[in-house]
């Protein structure tokens, strides 16, 4: 593929996909054990786990936001992603040194969040440099993005093996999300262009903090963000729902939740590589639709058919339902807020929120008026919601940029 070809000859995106790839592996060594670390290991309790969680999500989105209209008004994207990852070294390291239920409210609460910021400022730097390969940038969107799934994919395997044959101890996981850290680190101070050496135009938003934030609350951009978190949901839905799902079917065992996880992320990969294809033909918001009904599907008939001889069939729907509700999301941000990829990662961010907010509301309706199934019935149909509502928000337009 020409994307893939730029990505091996040319240093920057080389950088790019490496800060990519070591990004999914700091997540997959961390997220994955959170919970078993959290009581069976650092002996919090089940409240202040929950308030754990909560703080996470409120630091990540808090530092997603303020750091991507930071980097939009300073023009210093390689000191904000220095900053993120920083905390992230920071954070895994104190778990390494002193797991104590203080220092892991520390750490998970406030520092490590900080650090998911990274995540919009890779796609944030890959915007810019796409500049230059304005006929490649969404397949390099995309491959930058398989990357992620790829590495998530590969750490997650390589744990699985690490915690049952490979005997090693759970604490592990945090010496080597510290040491991918470090090499992130290491990537972007050598490979991220300095302030000024840019081989593209970037110059800083005009705004001041408090007029980005109030743009963000435009109805334009609030229903975008309700559609879109509608949509993005229902992954994380799929995520709570499976061990619970199977968990209650006699004929599945407590790993085959890790073998569906994993079977679906690895299909994710060739379908995002594929999607740049597709949206030659297609326009964004209505391969988002037909993402969000395979989904649907998917989530629907693997709560339905648990037990059905078919079931491992359902990661290569699942991949290719996901493709386009993971990666062209990026795009469609960047796109409505043109020429500010900064804000763009803070859109992400709130997406993301809005998304976990949804998926919430529809499991604990879900379960409390007819259980799993409901649940996700309830999910998939608002992601379809949200997607048929972005279409209209949107109109005929190639482009969702606010003018």
């Amino acid at each position: 593929m020409p994307a893939l070809g730029l990505i091996l000859r040319d240093p920057l995106f080389r950088a790019i996909a490496a800060m990519a790839g070591l990004y999914g592996a700091v997540n997959a060594c961390i997220y994955p054990y959170l919970s078993l670390i959290a009581v069976g290991r650092v002996g919090v309790s089940d409240a202040t786990l929950a308030l754990l969680l909560a703080l996470a999500s409120a630091s990540a989105v808090a530092a997603s936001v303020l750091f991507g209209i930071l980097a939009d008004q300073i023009g210093n994207r390689r000191l904000i992603a220095l900053l993120t990852v920083a905390a992230t070294l920071v954070g895994t390291g104190l778990m390494v040194l002193a797991p104590l239920p203080g220092v892991m409210l520390l750490a998970h609460g406030l520092l490590i969040p900080m650090g998911t910021a990274i995540f919009g400022q890779i796609f944030a730097l890959n915007n810019l440099a796409t500049q230059a390969h304005p006929a490649q940038r969404d397949a390099l969107q995309a491959s930058v993005r398989a990357v992620v799934s790829a590495v998530f994919l590969m750490t997650l395997l390589f744990w699985t093996w690490g915690l049952g044959k490979g005997g090693f101890d759970v604490m592990a996981v945090y010496v080597t999300a510290a040491l991918a850290a470090a090499v992130l680190m290491v990537v972007i101070w050598q490979g991220w262009p300095r302030k000024g050496t840019e081989p593209w135009q970037d110059r800083p938003l005009g705004l001041n903090l408090r007029a980005a934030l109030v743009e963000l609350s435009h109805p334009a951009i609030a229903l975008r963000l309700l559609a879109m978190g509608a949509i993005g949901g229902l992954p994380m839905l799929y995520i709570v729902l499976t061990p619970l799902i199977f968990a209650a079917t006699p004929a599945r065992q407590i790993s085959d939740v890790a073998l569906m996880v994993g079977l679906v992320a690895g299909f994710e990969v060739p379908f995002m590589l594929a999607l740049p294809r597709l949206q030659r033909r297609v326009s964004r918001q209505r391969l988002i639709l037909a993402g969000a009904l395979i989904y649907a599907g998917f989530v629907t008939l693997l709560a339905l058919y648990p037990d059905g001889r078919w079931l491992w069939a359902l990661p290569v729907l699942a991949g290719l339902g996901a493709a386009p509700i993971l990666t062209l999301p990026i795009g469609y941000w960047q796109d409505l807020m043109e020429g500010r990829p900064g804000t763009a990662a803070a859109l992400m961010a709130l997406q993301r929120l809005a998304g976990d907010l949804l998926s919430a509301a529809a499991f604990a309706l879900g379960t409390a008026l007819g259980g799993h199934t409901t649940a996700a019935l309830i999910g998939g149909g608002l992601a379809l919601v949200g997607a048929v509502a972005l279409i209209l928000i949107d109109g005929r337009a190639k482009s969702g940029r606010i003018s």
